[in-house]
């Protein structure tokens, strides 16, 4: 089915972690760390007995590294902004969407399918709401980062401004659709009605408004198996 990824994080911010400073590359390689790292695994290996031999020698093994796992060079090159090869991209994207869940004021990921997304704009524009508010709009805009999307994906992103009008919109004609229907709208207006409250919480710390950044990304993308509504909120 694939998943609807919904980061509420300024553009500027999600820019600025390819080519990061160094406090904010220091803080992407610790949550990198935390949440990738894999055990060094020592091995014995026999030796013959001599006085300028041990016996047992330790043999340190490199991390073997789970299939789609990223690597070191997969997060300097992010870090540095560099050009990511397409075999590379799928493992990418999982580190930037743990950089995400850290840097974003709230995320939330909805199970959906691509024909399921146009058929919830169907419902709501029969619901009344305007094309300008349909959810589809919500990625219209190119992030303009150097990570391309890997395929099958689909990545975009909105101002405030947009996302306050979809929020409002949503707000006005969500009853309006069949409950059976209208689980995912559901969803989406609960994250957007954080917003009011991101908002002030950025401004108290000196942050940018939040835009917000769209991924869908297919069930193909390697670690990626979206099954029911899960979300986090942070404030970085």
């Amino acid at each position: 089915m694939g998943g609807l990824r919904l980061n509420a994080i300024a553009i500027d911010e999600v820019r600025d972690m390819f080519g990061a400073d160094e406090g904010l590359a220091k803080k992407l390689r610790k949550w990198t760390e935390a949440t990738f790292s894999v055990p060094v695994h020592h091995h014995r290996r026999s030796g013959w007995r001599n006085p300028f031999h041990p016996l047992y020698k330790p043999h340190v093994e490199g991390p073997v590294l789970p299939a789609g796992w990223p690597t070191p060079n997969d997060v300097e090159d992010l870090v540095r902004g560099r050009y990511i090869e397409p075999d590379r991209l799928r493992r990418c994207w999982r580190l930037v969407n743990e950089w995400l869940t850290h840097l974003s004021w709230g995320w939330t990921e909805i199970p959906m399918s691509v024909a399921r997304l146009d058929e919830l704009d169907f419902d709501l524009a029969a619901a009344g709401l305007p094309s300008t508010c349909a959810i589809n709009r919500l990625m219209v805009n190119d992030p303009q980062i150097p990570l391309r999307p890997a395929p099958g994906m689909k990545t975009g992103y909105a101002r405030t401004g947009q996302v306050l009008a979809t929020r409002l919109g949503l707000a006005e004609v969500v009853d309006k659709i069949p409950a059976q229907r209208r689980g995912e709208a559901d969803a989406i207006l609960d994250f957007l009605n954080s917003y009011p409250g991101w908002m002030d919480l950025a401004v108290d710390l000196g942050r940018p408004a939040p835009d917000l950044l769209v991924v869908w990304q297919p069930d193909t993308v390697d670690g990626v198996r979206p099954t029911s509504i899960t979300s986090g909120q942070t404030v970085s």
